[in-house]
């Protein structure tokens, strides 16, 4: 069972203008940017095809936004007959709207158009210049051995038409070459603008979304895979959308296993869109989480045609569906304008963070030249980054680097201070991630999926793949769940906070746990400050080679430190865990337990769970109706099955009606759905709160200096990160009782 979906708003990229003035001699062009056959009289350097394309990423993507934008309203242009030859200086508002005159020119002629240069302007990094030429311009290369060909032969063409950015903002065509060294080929147009991996005999301009890389047989096994899905475990859900010409634009599936998954690990949710970023064949976006084995598992899978606002929120609505409409606590994505739409849309209460390994890797390719050219920047940045204890200092150090480094007017840098509070350290510690978020590939979820994806997958070996894989990660949790329960953990200390853990943490969050309590004697204690309520230490941390505070009130048992390690991993730090000890504290508060962490992770529901499990009304009826179809089959049999099963539900019925009725009854503002059931049985959330709201008392400022990077911090940067952490973990933690029965 699918839904039709139609939507025929296509949101188009914001268009990209280039500051005025940027002529002037202080705005030097960027020549290193620039790949231009022209200078070498048609004859372009062996590699400049593909280099237009890799070393311009953002220019191809803005050109990309503004072809699905302007296809409908330029082809009825087209078919009027009104498409105008180029000229000298006619002018457009962006550079998006002179080329996608251009491109259009060439659908009515019938050639094949590519961006052979650009150059971008050294002081804002903004474009000024672009070329875009006949498919067919520069020579023919002696050697074919590139992985993807161009299906269109060169001869040197010099048909082509060169675009500036004028100081007014709008651009300008500076030169047009119209005679052409060929015989017009209409194919070739339709071979450049929809990629090197289309079949020549397909009509590739006819198709739409998933059509482009599914062909009749693969949608057919699709289907079949579905199905087959559902047969093996009916709870599994499967949904296909389609756009107003019943061409199918993207699919979403979730099986049974990562339905009830979701369940129980709903807190960080990552969307990853690695794949269809790197252009894979297949399109494919996996819905990540961490079970409570430090595993990464499958909580959905995508198939998406476009990579549009509309389409993302589709896929994001689609696992809300499958889910019974529980949302997660935090969504991961990478830094994408499109993605933080469709979060912002679906997820509304939401906490959206940026993949931090996603948001570095893009460094080099927006900044390349700085890095480069300066030794001095990846330390600055780091320092910014890392090292900031307070919003303060990290607005402080960023305005320092960005004014050093002439960064000011560079969109990329920008974009990035905007979104600081979804990826920098300091605005993220009342966050829990999970252990996601990592700065080095090798650690990311991407690297894990490297083993059974691949770039030239075919989709019937990539379901494959996906199925080997599937069963690769149960038997991955099956034996760390048999390990956890029958293996004994090897104690290293004598410390009663790793015997504690020891018999309440699953075995992989334990030898993490157990690490921070043996680097316990690599840090030193020293108190710096005390009044009535709360003691401020400092740990000199010698193997990390830093200093850090730790914020401890006994009296309602809350400890902090400035390192964040229980906001993002879930457990405390060595740090924290030195001052408990020297405190004289014995136990781990169990406010500092989180249950996604424990060995009854996903079975403390059990006791409940007849009675609470399903919270939303859709659900409710899903389940209803579904028991009443087993007992339509089974009253049916015989007139005396029948009798019994018709008056059982008289009787349900009228009781149903009293509750109702009743003033003690409360009601789901829900609405049932209009088309198929949901089929799901998620389980009850648990949402146990073992603290009570705290009182807040002013610190005495004092400041602390910090001997290894030589600043200062006081008091006041604990209370900021206490005040941070109100709407901490404490319904995600083990209650008092709980706590006595592991």
């Amino acid at each position: 069972m699918f839904s039709l979906e139609i939507d025929l708003e296509v949101p188009s990229k914001e268009e990209e203008k280039l500051i005025p003035g940027s002529y002037e001699n202080g705005d030097v062009m960027d020549v290193t940017d620039e790949i231009d056959a022209e200078d070498n009289d048609g004859t372009p350097p062996a590699a400049s095809e593909h280099a237009v394309e890799a070393c311009e990423p953002n220019l191809m993507e803005s050109f990309a936004g503004s072809e699905d934008h302007v296809d409908v309203t330029a082809e009825a242009d087209a078919s009027k007959g009104v498409i105008l030859e180029p000229q000298n200086d006619l002018e457009f508002e962006s550079k998006e709207a002179a080329y996608s005159f251009y491109r259009e020119y060439a659908r009515s002629v019938g050639f094949g158009i590519t961006i052979v240069s650009s150059r971008r302007s050294k002081r804002s990094g903004k474009f000024i210049d672009v070329k875009v030429a006949c498919s067919r311009f520069g020579s023919k290369r002696e050697s074919n051995t590139t992985l993807n060909p161009r299906s269109c032969p060169k001869t040197g063409c010099k048909a082509r038409m060169h675009m500036k950015r004028r100081q007014d903002e709008k651009w300008i065509i500076h030169s047009f070459v119209k005679e052409h060294n060929h015989e017009i080929c209409p194919d070739d147009f339709y071979y450049a603008i929809r990629g090197r991996n289309k079949q020549p005999d397909a009509v590739a301009f006819q198709k739409k979304g998933l059509q482009l890389v599914l062909d009749g047989k693969d949608v057919e096994s699709m289907l079949d895979f579905f199905m087959s899905m559902k047969d093996e475990n009916p709870d599994s859900f499967y949904t296909l959308d389609f756009d107003n010409e019943k061409c199918l634009r993207s699919a979403f599936w979730v099986d049974a296993k990562g339905r009830h998954n979701y369940s129980h690990f709903s807190d960080v949710v990552f969307f990853d869109t690695f794949f269809v970023r790197n252009n894979y064949k297949i399109p494919y976006i996996p819905v990540i989480g961490v079970n409570h084995h430090f595993q990464y598992m499958l909580l959905g899978c995508a198939l998406i045609g476009e990579s549009t606002t509309s389409a993302f929120a589709w896929l994001m609505h689609s696992l809300l569906k499958a889910m019974g409409g529980q949302a997660p606590k935090v969504v991961l994505t990478d830094q994408d304008k499109v993605l933080s739409e469709a979060v912002a849309d679906v997820f509304r209460n939401s906490r959206h963070c940026f993949c931090l390994w996603h948001v570095l890797s893009k460094l080099s390719e927006n900044l390349g030249s700085i890095v480069n050219q300066n030794d001095n920047f990846m330390k600055k940045f780091n320092k910014c980054i890392y090292r900031s204890w307070t919003h303060e200092q990290f607005e402080e150090r960023w305005c320092r680097m960005v004014d050093k480094f002439e960064l000011k007017e560079h969109e990329w840098v920008h974009s990035l201070y905007n979104d600081r509070e979804k990826w920098v350290p300091i605005h993220m510690r009342n966050v829990f991630l999970a252990g996601i978020s990592t700065t080095e590939r090798s650690e990311s979820v991407a690297s894990f999926f490297d083993k059974f994806m691949h770039k030239a997958a075919t989709f019937s070996e990539f379901v494959g793949q996906l199925k080997s894989f599937s069963l690769e990660l149960c038997e991955m949790e099956a034996k760390a769940d048999f390990e956890t329960q029958n293996k004994q953990p090897l104690l290293r200390s004598v410390s009663t906070f790793e015997k504690q853990m020891s018999m309440i943490y699953t075995d992989k969050i334990f030898k993490k746990f157990q690490a921070e309590i043996l680097g316990m004697v690599s840090c030193h204690l020293q108190k710096e400050s005390e009044d009535e309520e709360t003691v401020i230490f400092r740990v000199d941390d010698f193997e990390e080679r830093q200093n850090f505070l730790v914020s401890w009130r006994k009296r309602e048992f809350d400890i902090c430190c400035l390192c964040c390690s229980f906001e993002y991993k879930g457990f405390l730090c060595k740090h924290s865990l030195l001052v408990l000890q020297m405190s004289g504290v014995s136990d781990i508060p169990c406010n500092y337990i989180l249950k996604r962490w424990t060995k009854e992770a996903k079975i403390r529901q059990n006791l409940g769970e007849k009675s609470n499990r399903l919270h939303h009304r859709v659900q409710r009826f899903n389940d209803l109706c579904k028991r009443a179809i087993k007992l339509g089959e089974e009253g049916s049999i015989s007139e005396e099955a029948y009798t019994i099963a018709l008056q059982a539900l008289d009787e349900a019925l009228k009781y149903c009606v009293g509750v109702n009725n009743s003033s003690k009854s409360v009601f789901e503002a829900s609405t049932l759905p209009v088309h198929g059931f949901l089929e799901t049985e998620a389980e009850n959330h648990w949402n146990a709160k073992s603290k009570s709201t705290k009182k807040k008392k002013a610190y005495k400022k004092r400041k602390v200096q910090f001997e290894s990077e030589g600043i200062t911090i006081g008091q006041d940067s604990c209370q900021q990160m206490i005040s941070s952490r109100a709407n901490r973990l404490d319904d995600c933690s083990v209650s008092q009782q709980e706590m006595h029965g592991m």
